[in-house]
């Protein structure tokens, strides 16, 4: 199908602010009167909190307010857990990680509130720290929480696993242990909170799910909803670290706020933003396989151990979309998944581009190689011979859709890719290269878990002028979502794309639209936007018609213009039509809104229908690794998506470029150093991330299959992008050094220990 605006690449909306510096970030806000705030954080990752000093902080000259969880009282909920109530604002009796907060402060400059900060003392006594998940799932290690150290769990039955497993003639059984990845994102967590007099409260911040922030502000100030209004400021990029850990430093300036009767910013630096904000979570996965001998998968069976740091957040989230991934786009009559989520010392867990999915995707994908070794064929034929195609049951036990691309995008992958070839091999003896693959099967949108948050709204309004406004309830983080947004009110609404403004996302505006996540605000949003525009034209053209004398049918709206549908003479120009329709009393405001069919899910055996929709991808990467210095260079990129169709272009190529980086680093030369719970690197010195010096080529194939639910056929791209990076970085460095490879990240000391194993 021909569009007039969808499928171009027009720049970006927020492209010129963004590269001149005029676009505003929370800590850019003017305001007369603000005070800045500060937190003492915990000295130990575990003991019983005695008693805080906090006279030296409130002694301090330009102090105006400390706080403590004894000054709460009952005017505040003394709890910010995201999902379960087991994680305080204010430590008041066990601090469990580093992260715990002993005391905030207000004060005239962020200078002097750190000062208080670093003034406020403890008594605590300290207790034995938990180092990883299996010590804490172990018989007598010490309790962090009353229920234990076993947060949740989740699982997958389906078959007889054991039967298979006695049966089949090739057993792969091995563990991987995958690390944490900071998000590294440019912008740190800043809020800033506005006290209207009225108890009313506005709280503006860098965030990715403005209506999380809103719900958790109204649990901890105990206040309606309607008293809460949260904007998103331009945010300097979230991948996942601002959807649920906002609310925390949001919490703090709010009740500072309102506790000083002045707006409060609470602005972390790097240091803090790394030290103390979530990460993605580290695993540790135990991975069963069984084939025949022609490599036809039997069974699978997966254990894994999510560490979810001292509190619940939204882990059991980020695991449930683990627990469905666990065996990507294969077919297997047998299987047994069990996601255990565990409360530890260490680094807080929670979203991060991919949510749980890269972790389970790289112990399958390795073990596919694995497998295909022992069959004696080649990396793509053993996923030829198990991939599922249309109306088979997946082992989550729902039909597999008949538009599935899961087939499609490994042939395009063997077709376009060197992966069937020798690569060439390099002068120097010590650089060994390899070439390794990856696929993905992406539930786009949330899982059947959290389906009660998939609903999605927008607000669409035509201004006399013929200018046209649109909101939505997600977030723009960089990735381009309000481009995409203008791109479809563009096409739906008839008119030019440079009409259209995209405002911010404000929960006054629309309704909860869930959290920007999940590679689902193309698809949610964009049916909203679509909606909202579908209602405002059918009304724009009745106008038309009674004040031309012909039938709507007749008429329509394009290139800017009111025409004859069949003709295409124009009849009057679009801002004339938008003036005439305000003349004539017609509501030029109209409400949009998309949310999918019902999933049906049973969470006891974990079979059902746990996605919408499903985007597919196929990663393939060359590298290059030094034997002498360990060092692994990535050298290609080739990604082949299945995008649906596109409705920006350069957003998804640039999409795409981002998650392969990001991907990369993780898979390569990212590593938290965590010591007894506490972060040894929460800097960019120590903490190493890609810079451009070491982006590889990447080379992009998209396979354009409109989706029938999607805004003109689109889907999600922003995690599939990431998901099976590191998986095929893996079997890449596997294939060059003609070692296995278990764990991640692959940095040099990793690489030149795997040399010296025999």
């Amino acid at each position: 199908m021909k569009f007039d605006v969808v499928g171009t690449s027009p720049v970006r909306l927020d492209a010129y602010d963004k590269a001149t510096g005029k676009s505003r970030y929370t800590d850019d806000e003017p305001l007369p009167g603000v005070l800045y705030g500060a937190i003492a954080f915990s000295p130990v990752s575990h003991g019983l909190l005695k008693s805080v000093d906090v006279s030296k902080a409130k002694a301090l000259p330009g102090v105006v307010k400390v706080m403590v969880a004894a000054d709460l009282g009952d005017k505040y909920a003394n709890n910010i857990g995201a999902v379960r109530a087991d994680q305080p604002l204010l430590a008041y009796d066990h601090l469990r990680w580093r992260g715990d907060r002993l005391a905030i402060i207000a004060a005239e400059s962020p200078e002097i509130a750190r000062k208080a900060a670093s003034l406020v003392t403890a008594e605590i006594e300290e207790l034995p720290v938990i180092h990883t998940s299996e010590e804490a799932l172990a018989e007598g290690a010490p309790k962090l929480h009353e229920m234990g150290n076993l947060a949740d769990s989740m699982c997958i039955r389906h078959g007889d696993v054991e039967k298979a497993f006695s049966e089949s003639p090739i057993i792969l059984d091995n563990r991987y242990v995958v690390g944490y990845q900071d998000h590294a994102y440019l912008e740190p967590n800043s809020v800033v909170a506005i006290p209207g007099a009225d108890g009313s409260l506005l709280l503006r911040g860098s965030m990715q799910a403005p209506f999380y922030v809103q719900g958790a502000l109204a649990k901890v100030l105990k206040k309606p909803m309607s008293k809460i209004r949260v904007q998103q400021a331009t945010t300097g990029g979230g991948f996942g670290g601002k959807e649920d850990y906002p609310n925390e430093p949001s919490a703090v300036a709010s009740v500072l706020a309102f506790e000083t009767g002045r707006p409060v910013k609470v602005i972390y630096n790097r240091e803090e933003d790394l030290a103390y904000s979530t990460k993605r979570h580290s695993m540790i996965i135990e991975h069963k396989l069984a084939a025949k001998e022609d490599g036809t998968i039997t069974a699978i069976k997966v254990k894994a151990i999510c560490d979810a740091g001292a509190y619940l957040g939204i882990s059991s989230i980020v695991a449930e979309r683990a627990n469905a991934s666990a065996t990507g786009p294969y077919r297997s009559p047998n299987v047994q998944v069990d996601t255990l989520v565990v409360y530890t010392n260490n680094a807080f867990g929670g979203a991060f581009r991919g949510f749980g999915a890269p972790q389970v995707t790289f112990a399958l994908e390795r073990q596919m190689d694995l497998l295909a070794e022992k069959v004696g064929v080649d990396p793509v034929e053993i996923r030829r011979r198990n991939t599922f195609s249309a109306g088979e049951i997946s082992p989550l036990g729902d039909v597999v859709e008949a538009d599935v691309n899961a087939m499609r995008v490994l042939e395009l992958a063997a077709k376009k890719t060197p992966i069937l070839k020798e690569l060439k091999k390099g002068k120097e003896a010590h650089i060994k290269r390899g070439i390794g693959l990856a696929a993905v099967r992406y539930g786009v949108g949330l899982h059947a878990g959290g389906q009660r948050l998939e609903g999605s709204g927008a607000l669409v309004q035509v201004n006399i002028d013929g200018s046209v406004r649109v909101n939505i309830g997600g977030a723009e983080l960089g990735q381009g979502a309000f481009t995409a947004m203008a791109i479809i009110a563009a096409e739906t609404l008839g008119v030019s794309y440079g009409r259209i403004y995209v405002g911010e996302a404000d929960t006054m505006l629309v309704p909860d639209s869930g959290p920007t996540v999940a590679s689902r605000t193309t698809v949610m949003s964009g049916n909203a936007v679509k909606d909202g525009c579908l209602i405002m034209k059918e009304r724009l053209l009745k106008c038309a018609a009674a004040d031309t004398g012909r039938k709507a049918g007749e008429l329509d709206i394009k290139g800017d213009a009111l025409i004859d549908k069949k003709s295409g003479e124009i009849i009057m120009d679009f801002a004339t039509l938008a003036n005439k329709a305000y003349c004539a009393k017609v509501n030029l405001v109209a409400n949009g809104w998309y949310a999918p069919d019902r999933k049906i899910w049973n969470k006891e055996v974990g079979q059902g229908q746990s996605y919408t929709t499903y985007a597919h991808a196929v990663m393939v990467a060359e590298v290059a690794v030094d034997t002498i210095t360990g060092q692994v260079h990535v050298e290609k990129m080739h990604a082949i998506h299945d995008v649906g169709q596109a409705i920006h272009h350069k957003g998804i190529e640039a999409q795409i470029e981002g998650g392969v980086v990001q991907g990369m680093g993780w898979a390569i030369m990212e590593e938290l150093v965590i010591k007894d719970g506490k972060m040894l690197n929460p800097n960019f010195t120590d903490y190493i991330i890609p810079t451009i010096q070491d982006i590889p080529e990447i080379k992009i194939t998209l396979l354009e299959r409109p989706y029938k639910n999607g805004p003109y056929g689109a889907k999600g791209i922003g995690e599939p992008s990431l998901i099976p990076v590191a998986a095929a970085i893996g079997n890449a460095v596997a294939n060059a050094l003609k070692k296995p490879v278990m764990e991640l990240p692959m940095n040099p000391e990793r690489i030149k220990l795997n040399l010296l194993n025999k």
